[in-house]
């Protein structure tokens, strides 16, 4: 689930390349933005938010 927003300042410039390369891809900014963190390894467990048992299902 897509919960989370995130914030990022850009120039001109990096805004036209992702802007472009989203296009060149057939995908939207933000899944192009998705796709880029997807290839990152997965946290370590330390660094992994602990459940509370508070979050919505």
């Amino acid at each position: 689930m897509k919960n989370r927003r995130l914030d990022i300042k850009l120039t001109d410039y990096e805004l036209q390349q992702l802007k472009e390369e989203a296009i060149r891809r057939g995908m939207t900014k933000s899944e192009l933005i998705r796709s880029l963190i997807a290839r990152f390894p997965a946290p370590s467990q330390e660094s992994r938010p602990r459940r509370t048992g508070l979050e919505s299902h």
